[in-house]
């Protein structure tokens, strides 16, 4: 079961990054990684689609009104540079309430160590609140990069299953529950 609703992430830091909620103008920036074809191989988008960028910023806005989840975008501490985005996000999968650990990275960014960085602040994050006992994040089978931050998260893949009708592996680590 999780608690909610999921407060909010905002403000959230690490050694590098801060986290903010995202606002609509936010579309200027996340351009970068919806004009990317690598970036979003495995999502439903269109390279270059301007209605897909808003939409996913949307998803994310209508989230953190419905039950307090949703993707953040993450900037680096020292610059306030947008690089990405990560949230916890409420999930139903094979008919389950799940807590998702979800992040998205501008290329330019990648191989730094940034989605690490943010997806453990996340489960620290949902760890010390005792919002769920364990949480996930669902990976193309194809994804490598996201598979190799869910193992550095300290996740496990788990069973394959279709989640808004494509197939993804379900990584979950275990969280230690608070008094």
């Amino acid at each position: 079961m999780i608690t909610l609703p999921i407060p909010s992430l905002d403000g959230l830091l690490t050694e590098r990054l801060r986290f903010r909620k995202l606002v609509a103008a936010d579309v200027e920036w996340w351009m970068d990684y919806i004009n990317h074809a690598e970036a979003i191989r495995f999502m439903p988008f269109t390279v270059g689609s301007r209605a897909d960028c808003e939409e996913m910023i949307q998803r994310a806005l209508d989230r953190y009104t419905e039950d307090g989840s949703g993707l953040n975008a993450v900037l680096l501490r020292a610059s306030g540079t947008p690089i990405g985005m990560c949230g916890l996000l409420t999930q139903t999968v094979d008919g389950e309430a799940e807590l998702e650990i979800g992040y998205h990275f501008l290329p330019a960014h990648w191989g730094h160590g940034y989605a690490a960085e943010a997806a453990i602040a996340c489960k620290h994050f949902a760890e010390e609140r005792a919002l769920v006992r364990s949480v996930i994040s669902l990976i193309d089978e194809g994804n490598v990069r996201s598979q190799a931050v869910a193992k550095r998260n300290g996740m496990l893949p788990g069973r394959i299953t279709v989640h808004r009708g494509v197939p993804a592996i379900v990584f979950r680590v275990e969280l230690s529950l608070r008094a």
